[in-house]
This record gives C-alpha cells, sequence and structure tokens, in this order.
C-alpha cells in the first residue's frame, strides 16, 4: 500500500486521487489527533481500569502509538480507496482465492495438531521481542508470540481451534465471515460450505455473530415472514439447549462459556470503562477521545469512544455502513449489505481490530458498486436525453 504512489505513478487522474487521499488523511488525522490532546488541557482523564497502550511519549501528550496506530489505520484506509479507485471484477475473484488458500491451510494446522499435538504451521515466523521488556531496556532473551495457539474441546480433548495465519481463532472469524456471507448472498454454495467448515472449527463466538447477523438479513430480504421463522428457531434452540446435552455442550464451548467465565466478565468491564471514559464532562474529550492510539478495548465500540469520541465513533461507522443505504438493487446488493452488517457488528461487540485488510476489501466493493451503479445511471440518464 505504501508504494502505491511509485508504483501507479503515471498519467492516470486516479494516481493524483490516491495520492491526495494520502496528503488529505495525514492532514485530516493531524488535526483530529490535535483536538483530542486538547482536551488534556482542560483536565486529565481517569485512566484506572483502562488498558492503556504503551506510554512512551514525543512531545507533551503526544505517544508514540498516536503515530504508529495511526499508521495502521492509513494503510487500512488506504488500502480501501485504492481498491476503490482501480476495482475491477477479477479482483473478487483474486481475494476468494487467497481466502480459500487461508481456509485450507487452517484446515491442514488442525489436522496436523490433532494427529501429532504441536503446531503444524511452516510457513510464519510470528515471534516478537516482548514490548514492555524491549522498552525496559532489558535483554532480548524474552519473546512474545503473535500465533496464540488455543485449545478446543468441541470434539473432545487433544483438538485446536482453527487460526490458520492469521494468529488467532477470532482474528480468523474476523477475516473468513465476511467472504463466507458474501459467497451465500451469491448463492455460491460450495464455497460457503468450505468457509463456513472452517469457522466451525475456530469455534468462534465473532463467527456466530457475524454468520447470524449476515445470513438473517438475507432470509428477511428473501421473504419477510423469516422474521417468524428466526424468532421460531431461536424458541426452538432454547428448548433444545435445555433438554439436550450435546447440543447445550457444543453451545457452551462456542458462546456461553466465554460469557460467564472470568473472560467473559474482564470483557464486560473493560467494554463499560473504556465506553464512559470520555463522558467525563469535558466536551472535547466527549467528541474527539483520549487520542487514536491511546488505549486497546476488547470491543471496538468501546475502543472507538475511548480513543476517538463520539465524533470517530460515527465516522468509523459510516466509512462501513454508507453503501447499506447508497446501494441501489443490483445482482450482489444484498451480499454486500449483509457483508457491511457483519463486519460491523463483528468488530462492535467482540474484535477491537481495524487494521486487517480483508474486511476493509469487502466495503471497498461496496463502494464500487455503488460508483458503478451511478456512472450506469448516469450514461442511461444520457442515452435517453440524445
Amino acid at each position: 500500500t505504501l508504494l502505491a504512489p511509485v508504483m501507479l505513478l503515471g498519467n492516470d487522474p486516479r494516481y493524483f486521487r490516491v495520492l491526495a487521499f494520502f496528503v488529505g488523511f495525514v492532514l485530516l488525522y493531524a488535526v483530529f489527533l490535535t483536538f483530542s490532546l486538547s482536551g488534556y488541557i482542560i483536565d486529565r482523564p481517569e485512566m484506572n481500569g483502562l488498558i492503556v497502550i504503551r506510554e512512551i511519549y514525543i512531545f507533551g501528550h503526544l505517544k508514540q502509538t498516536h503515530i504508529t496506530q495511526g499508521f495502521y489505520l492509513m494503510i487500512a484506509l488506504s488500502f480501501t480507496y485504492i481498491v476503490y479507485q482501480y476495482f475491477q471484477e477479477s479482483f473478487v475473484k483474486f481475494a476468494f482465492y487467497g481466502i480459500i488458500a487461508l481456509a485450507f491451510y487452517g484446515i491442514y494446522e488442525f489436522i496436523f495438531y490433532a494427529a501429532f499435538q504441536t503446531n503444524g504451521d511452516f510457513l510464519s515466523n510470528r515471534n516478537f521481542g516482548d514490548l514492555d521488556t524491549a522498552s525496559a531496556g532489558a535483554g532480548t532473551g524474552d519473546f512474545a508470540t503473535g500465533s496464540i495457539l488455543q485449545s478446543s474441546n468441541l470434539f473432545g480433548s487433544g483438538f485446536m481451534r482453527l487460526k490458520s495465519l492469521v494468529g488467532e481463532p477470532s482474528m480468523y472469524a474476523l477475516t473468513v465471515t465476511p467472504f463466507a456471507i458474501y459467497a451465500y448472498g451469491r448463492r455460491w454454495w460450495l464455497l460457503f460450505g468450505l468457509l463456513s467448515f472452517s469457522l466451525v472449527l475456530s469455534t468462534s463466538s465473532t463467527a456466530i455473530i457475524g454468520l447470524g447477523v449476515g445470513i438473517s438479513y438475507l432470509l428477511i430480504r428473501q421473504r419477510q415472514e423469516f422474521v417468524l421463522y428466526i424468532g421460531a428457531f431461536l424458541f426452538v434452540s432454547v428448548l433444545l439447549y435445555s433438554t439436550v446435552d450435546p447440543l447445550r455442550s457444543a453451545a457452551d464451548t462456542l458462546m456461553f462459556e466465554k460469557l460467564s467465565s472470568i473472560s467473559g466478565t474482564e470483557r464486560l468491564t473493560t467494554f463499560f470503562n473504556h465506553a464512559v471514559v470520555v463522558v467525563d464532562g469535558n466536551p472535547i474529550r466527549a467528541l474527539f477521545g483520549l487520542g487514536f492510539g491511546s488505549v486497546r478495548s476488547t470491543d471496538m465500540a468501546s475502543n472507538l469512544l475511548a480513543n476517538v469520541g463520539i465524533l470517530g465513533f460515527l465516522l468509523y461507522s459510516i466509512a462501513i455502513l454508507a453503501p447499506c443505504l447508497l446501494l441501489a438493487p443490483g445482482p450482489d446488493r444484498d451480499a454486500i449489505i449483509a457483508t457491511l452488517l457483519a463486519i460491523y457488528f463483528m468488530e462492535m461487540l467482540t474484535v477491537s481490530e481495524y487494521a486487517y485488510l480483508p474486511p476493509w476489501f469487502m466495503v471497498a466493493l461496496g463502494f464500487a458498486r455503488v460508483r458503478q451503479q451511478r456512472i450506469m445511471a448516469y450514461d442511461n440518464h444520457s442515452r435517453n436525453r440524445q
């Protein structure tokens, strides 16, 4: 993404739009961050109970993470804008090729671990020097891994939660679920079956939320009475959970144990602490937050509210959901809307990750479809006038 201004150099006017996007992002980010940090002039926030990212200050209240996290956001949004500007239908095909390869590699890891009880990942090297140790000036002997191997009891002991190359199951769910929903909306059943099977092996509640939101929307769009069917399904599911032990065990493993565990309680507490930190009577902080990259919550909703305030939360929501309101009827309109709704709810409820590119590809696809429809409508109008 960073090499795009060089790689796309030429007389194509789209190049200058991409270059302008880079410059515009830097300027707007600097202005927004300035407003965020100006809130500290009024008073200092209460940071107890917040997950504060490394407190290494550059100047005044400006932290190193304000720059680095903004850099990650720039990469994600620039990728989205480049895909939008240069979009071709073949992009969808090649994106699915990548997701299929990711799913197959994750299934391979799952089978390898079941057979040999060790991680079979032979492609990645995700060991990093421990940041806390490094910042304290200690030696380089301590490392943190970016690949979390988690056990699963869905099929009994001796299995792992599928994660593939993205590091952990929830990130795999955020990466693959949008493509599974889009495949469902386009009736690409083989693709949907493969991706859904891999998501089941991840035992991720993030995937359950995304599939539930996306598929429910698609079913209701097909026939409005599906609202009643979905309600009946939920009612029957509750009855089965109460009476059938194997189903209860599976549901507990996938979702409910996480909610009732210490981890689940901590997530709720973390959500509350981060969501209310900006509501302390400081109007600047309420609008612009603590500064992007100040803290890290476990869900996007409270993460956005804490870091970029109410205004930042609204801007991020518009960036993802705007195509849902702008798209006209078309072959994949419902599939795109279902996908974007799933991405939004997965992030807001369970995953505070904004730098993974596959979900942003779907956002770019939504905006590209809006532009295609508007160009087609303009051409039709011009021909009718002639």
